[in-house]
Protein backbone atom coordinates (compact mmCIF):
# COMPACT_ATOMS: atom_id res chain seq x y z
CA UNK A 1 0.00 0.00 0.00
CA UNK A 2 1.24 3.47 -0.77
CA UNK A 3 2.55 5.31 2.28
CA UNK A 4 0.45 8.39 1.54
CA UNK A 5 -2.68 6.29 1.27
CA UNK A 6 -2.01 4.63 4.62
CA UNK A 7 -1.38 7.96 6.32
CA UNK A 8 -4.47 9.51 4.80
CA UNK A 9 -6.59 6.42 5.51
CA UNK A 10 -9.11 8.13 7.63
CA UNK A 11 -7.71 11.59 7.14
CA UNK A 12 -8.69 13.94 9.88
CA UNK A 13 -11.82 11.92 10.55
CA UNK A 14 -10.30 9.49 12.99
CA UNK A 15 -6.82 10.81 13.58
CA UNK A 16 -6.82 11.04 17.31
CA UNK A 17 -5.45 14.54 17.15
CA UNK A 18 -5.94 15.12 20.84
CA UNK A 19 -2.49 13.65 21.22
CA UNK A 20 -1.04 16.09 18.71
CA UNK A 21 -2.07 19.20 20.65
CA UNK A 22 0.50 21.07 22.75
CA UNK A 23 -0.73 19.34 25.90
CA UNK A 24 -1.20 16.18 23.88
CA UNK A 25 2.37 15.01 24.36
CA UNK A 26 1.75 14.91 28.10
CA UNK A 27 -1.49 12.98 27.44
CA UNK A 28 0.40 10.53 25.22
CA UNK A 29 3.12 10.01 27.81
CA UNK A 30 0.63 9.56 30.64
CA UNK A 31 -1.49 7.26 28.51
CA UNK A 32 1.48 5.08 27.56
CA UNK A 33 2.61 4.87 31.19
CA UNK A 34 -0.81 4.14 32.69
CA UNK A 35 -1.82 1.79 29.90
CA UNK A 36 1.43 -0.12 29.45
CA UNK A 37 -0.13 -3.49 30.38
CA UNK A 38 -3.24 -2.82 28.28
CA UNK A 39 -1.15 -1.86 25.26
CA UNK A 40 0.87 -5.06 25.62
CA UNK A 41 -2.20 -7.28 25.91
CA UNK A 42 -4.74 -5.55 23.64
CA UNK A 43 -2.63 -3.63 21.15
CA UNK A 44 0.46 -5.78 20.73
CA UNK A 45 1.70 -5.16 17.20
CA UNK A 46 -0.04 -1.82 16.68
CA UNK A 47 2.48 0.67 15.30
CA UNK A 48 2.96 3.71 17.55
CA UNK A 49 2.27 7.18 16.22
CA UNK A 50 -0.61 9.14 14.68
CA UNK A 51 -2.91 8.15 17.54
CA UNK A 52 -3.00 4.45 16.66
CA UNK A 53 -2.40 3.26 20.24
CA UNK A 54 -5.15 5.55 21.54
CA UNK A 55 -7.44 4.27 18.79
CA UNK A 56 -6.71 0.69 19.77
CA UNK A 57 -7.36 1.34 23.45
CA UNK A 58 -10.59 3.18 22.62
CA UNK A 59 -11.67 0.25 20.45
CA UNK A 60 -11.17 -2.14 23.36
CA UNK A 61 -12.58 0.26 25.95
CA UNK A 62 -14.64 -2.43 27.68
CA UNK A 63 -11.49 -4.46 28.36
CA UNK A 64 -9.05 -1.83 29.62
CA UNK A 65 -7.78 -1.74 33.17
CA UNK A 66 -8.82 0.67 35.88
CA UNK A 67 -5.38 2.27 35.76
CA UNK A 68 -5.74 3.00 32.04
CA UNK A 69 -9.33 4.26 31.98
CA UNK A 70 -8.74 7.77 33.41
CA UNK A 71 -5.93 8.50 30.95
CA UNK A 72 -7.92 7.21 27.99
CA UNK A 73 -10.92 9.23 29.16
CA UNK A 74 -8.80 12.41 29.04
CA UNK A 75 -8.12 11.74 25.37
CA UNK A 76 -11.64 10.68 24.41
CA UNK A 77 -13.33 13.60 26.19
CA UNK A 78 -11.34 16.19 24.31
CA UNK A 79 -13.25 18.31 21.85
CA UNK A 80 -10.83 17.31 19.12
CA UNK A 81 -11.45 13.61 19.69
CA UNK A 82 -15.21 14.08 19.73
CA UNK A 83 -15.07 15.96 16.42
CA UNK A 84 -12.89 13.23 14.93
CA UNK A 85 -15.07 10.36 16.16
CA UNK A 86 -18.64 11.60 15.75
CA UNK A 87 -21.10 10.12 18.22
CA UNK A 88 -23.59 9.50 15.42
CA UNK A 89 -21.42 6.74 13.93
CA UNK A 90 -23.27 4.28 16.14
CA UNK A 91 -26.54 5.30 14.50
CA UNK A 92 -25.37 3.19 11.56
CA UNK A 93 -26.03 0.03 13.59
CA UNK A 94 -28.45 -2.24 11.77
CA UNK A 95 -28.43 -0.16 8.58
CA UNK A 96 -27.54 -1.37 5.11
CA UNK A 97 -24.44 0.86 5.26
CA UNK A 98 -23.25 -0.83 8.45
CA UNK A 99 -23.89 -4.28 6.97
CA UNK A 100 -21.94 -3.37 3.84
CA UNK A 101 -19.06 -2.03 5.94
CA UNK A 102 -18.96 -5.16 8.11
CA UNK A 103 -19.12 -7.42 5.04
CA UNK A 104 -16.33 -5.63 3.19
CA UNK A 105 -14.16 -5.48 6.31
CA UNK A 106 -15.07 -8.93 7.68
CA UNK A 107 -11.61 -10.45 7.17
CA UNK A 108 -9.85 -7.45 8.72
CA UNK A 109 -12.32 -7.34 11.61
CA UNK A 110 -11.77 -11.06 12.32
CA UNK A 111 -8.00 -10.66 12.09
CA UNK A 112 -7.54 -7.54 14.16
CA UNK A 113 -10.78 -6.44 15.80
CA UNK A 114 -12.62 -9.57 16.96
CA UNK A 115 -14.90 -8.74 19.86
CA UNK A 116 -15.09 -5.03 19.04
CA UNK A 117 -18.73 -4.19 18.46
CA UNK A 118 -20.01 -0.65 17.97
CA UNK A 119 -19.18 0.98 14.65
CA UNK A 120 -17.18 3.85 16.17
CA UNK A 121 -14.96 1.37 18.00
CA UNK A 122 -14.59 -0.85 14.93
CA UNK A 123 -13.45 2.13 12.87
CA UNK A 124 -10.99 3.08 15.62
CA UNK A 125 -9.69 -0.49 15.72
CA UNK A 126 -9.25 -0.61 11.96
CA UNK A 127 -7.43 2.72 12.11
CA UNK A 128 -5.10 1.30 14.76
CA UNK A 129 -4.25 -1.53 12.36
CA UNK A 130 -4.35 0.69 9.27
CA UNK A 131 -1.04 -0.59 7.94
CA UNK A 132 -2.37 -4.14 7.86
CA UNK A 133 -5.91 -3.93 6.51
CA UNK A 134 -6.98 -4.43 2.91
CA UNK A 135 -7.65 -1.68 0.39
CA UNK A 136 -11.38 -2.46 0.10
CA UNK A 137 -11.79 -2.05 3.86
CA UNK A 138 -9.71 1.15 3.80
CA UNK A 139 -11.97 2.57 1.11
CA UNK A 140 -15.22 1.62 2.86
CA UNK A 141 -14.11 2.99 6.23
CA UNK A 142 -12.98 6.21 4.60
CA UNK A 143 -16.31 6.51 2.77
CA UNK A 144 -18.26 6.09 5.99
CA UNK A 145 -16.22 8.71 7.77
CA UNK A 146 -16.29 11.21 4.93
CA UNK A 147 -20.07 10.77 4.75
CA UNK A 148 -20.34 11.73 8.43
CA UNK A 149 -18.95 15.20 7.75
Amino acid sequence: MAGGFKQALFGAAILFAAIATPSGHAHASSLMTACKVDVASLCNGVKEGRGRISACLFAHGNKISGACKPELTKVTRSGTFQRMVPADLNSLKGTARDSKFREICAKDIRSHCAGVGPTDRLLACLYAWSGRIGKPCHAEAKAILSGRR
